[in-house]
């Protein structure tokens, strides 16, 4: 039985890093607009879209400042028109942030508590096992994505909202244009990158608590 409910436990940590990995990164995003900065020239956004840069830079800012968890702006973009459906999703991705924003505080509060158990119980092993947890669900992921990025994106889409809103018209939101597929691609290539990071930190903590131990 102690065993069972170690493994559980394990799994159950594992998710509580890996959710805590998926937010940092989703919050760098939000707030590194510069991330976007990179791809304009690369991915032809100036051209394929006819838009100046400082139009481009300047709807794609609005857009983040409003989605920022718990921002109290209200959605404008300056210099491009937008409908009622678009409006109407991108509150319901504010809604999801902010949600997964309150989740973040209880899952860091919960693992507060769990690292707590194993600092009386002086085990680190634990660390180890979420570390290679994190990477293997990772990488589940990533080839899925990597097989598939289109319908896995649409999946993702469907999963996460209850109607086709996301589904821009290009004329009624050409915000839309500005926002090609292959940026949310690097967005995700981005977070999975922040749960490789902290899932290898999480063994390098482990390495040197087991290090010092033994010294």
């Amino acid at each position: 039985m102690k065993k069972f409910f170690d493994y559980i436990l394990t799994i159950f940590t594992s998710i509580l890093f890996l959710f805590i990995f998926v937010f940092i990164a989703i919050i760098f995003l939000l707030k590194n607009k510069s991330f976007y900065y990179l791809h304009i020239k690369p991915l032809n956004i100036i051209e394929n879209t006819n838009y100046s840069i400082e139009t481009i830079k300047l709807n794609y800012n609005a857009m983040l400042d409003y989605l920022f968890p718990f921002s109290k702006t209200d959605f404008h973009l300056p210099t491009l028109p937008y409908s009622i459906e678009g409006k109407i999703h991108f509150e319901e991705v504010k809604n999801i942030f902010n949600t997964m924003s309150l989740i973040c505080i209880i899952a860091i509060i919960t693992l507060a508590i769990i690292l707590y158990y194993y600092y009386i119980k002086k085990e680190s092993i634990f660390l180890k096992k979420c570390s290679i947890n994190c990477i293997i669900i990772t990488f589940l992921i990533c080839l899925i994505g990597y097989i598939n990025f289109d319908k896995s994106f649409t999946i993702f889409h469907k999963i996460f909202f209850r109607n086709d809103y996301w589904i821009f018209d290009t004329v009624k939101d050409p915000i839309i244009n500005i926002l090609p597929q292959e940026f949310f691609r690097n967005c995700s290539i981005l977070i999975f990158s922040f749960i490789i990071i902290g899932s290898l930190s999480l063994y390098l903590i482990y390495k040197f608590l087991n290090n010092k131990n033994y010294n």
